[in-house]
């Protein structure tokens, strides 16, 4: 699991419902912290005409929300698979951090 930090995985609970995010952190009893989670669940859309039949099934909608910050309790957790790597950090921000400051008395900061 440590090497899954930060990495982009979709977490399925066992009440269907399926969470997607960037994975910072976890525990020993698989307790999840997930950061920029979406939620993907399926629901009965509902009957458009009254005059349908009853045998028919009613359409499966997915809907999706943005969650946010999540911690996810481990006992809920069904399966956990990979969605994507971890995002690529930025070369610029060296670049902008390693920046020289010069002062009228000759000293540089770095």
């Amino acid at each position: 699991m440590a090497a899954l930090v930060n990495w982009r995985l979709k977490v399925t609970l066992n009440d269907g419902r399926a969470l997607v995010g960037q994975m910072l952190a976890f525990d020993k009893h698989m307790n999840l912290v997930i950061v920029d989670c979406e939620e993907f669940r399926r629901v009965k859309a509902k009957k458009k005409n009254a005059g349908a039949s009853d045998d028919e099934p009613a359409p499966m909608q997915e809907m999706k929300r943005t969650l946010g910050l999540v911690i996810i309790r481990g006992e809920v957790v069904v399966s956990i698979s990979v969605e994507g790597p971890p995002p690529v950090k930025d070369t610029d921000d060296k670049a902008a951090a390693s920046v020289s400051i010069s002062l009228d008395y000759g000293v540089v900061f770095r």
